[in-house]
C-alpha cells in the first residue's frame, strides 16, 4: 500500500519497517517473496530501494494473498498433515463453515484490486517509469 501511495520513488526497507513499526528483518523476507511472485521490484545500491513491479490496478488482493497465504488455514483441521488429530472430527461441523467461509472471504476479495484500497493510486501499465 506504502509503494502505490509513493509510486514516483524506491522506498528503503528501513522507511517501510519505521513507517509499519515492524521488523526490519521479517519486512526484508516479505519483500523477498513479493519479489519472486513480481509484485514488487528491488534494487540494491545508493539510489536503490523497492517499488511496485506492476501497477496498482493490476494487482488483485485475493491473488496476493493466496501466494503469500498459500494454506491460509484458519484451523488445524485444515491441514493434511493434522486431520487426523482432531479428536472431535466425526461430530464438528465448524470446518465445514469456516471452508464455506474462506471461500467467499477469496471471492469478495477477487473484486479489489491494489488501486481501489489505496487512495490516489496511481494505475497504468507500470507502477513507474524507469
Amino acid at each position: 500500500m506504502y509503494l502505490a501511495k509513493h509510486p514516483e520513488r524506491r522506498s528503503s526497507i528501513d522507511e517501510l519497517a519505521d513507517y509499519y513499526h515492524i521488523s526490519r528483518h521479517h519486512l526484508a523476507k516479505i519483500v523477498k517473496r513479493l519479489s519472486d511472485l513480481n509484485y514488487v521490484e528491488t534494487t540494491r545500491g545508493k539510489h536503490g530501494g523497492v517499488s511496485l513491479a506492476q501497477a496498482p490496478d493490476h494487482i488483485n488482493l485475493a491473488q496476493v494473498i493466496r501466494a503469500t497465504e498459500p494454506h491460509f488455514n484458519l484451523v488445524e483441521c485444515f491441514s493434511t498433515e493434522n486431520k487426523d488429530r482432531c479428536v472431535i472430527e466425526g461430530t464438528c461441523a465448524l470446518k465445514g463453515v469456516l471452508l464455506s467461509a474462506r471461500g467467499q472471504f477469496f471471492a469478495h476479495l477477487e473484486k479489489f484490486t491494489l488501486a481501489q484500497v489505496v487512495p490516489q493510486a496511481v494505475s497504468g501499465t507500470n507502477s513507474r517509469s524507469s
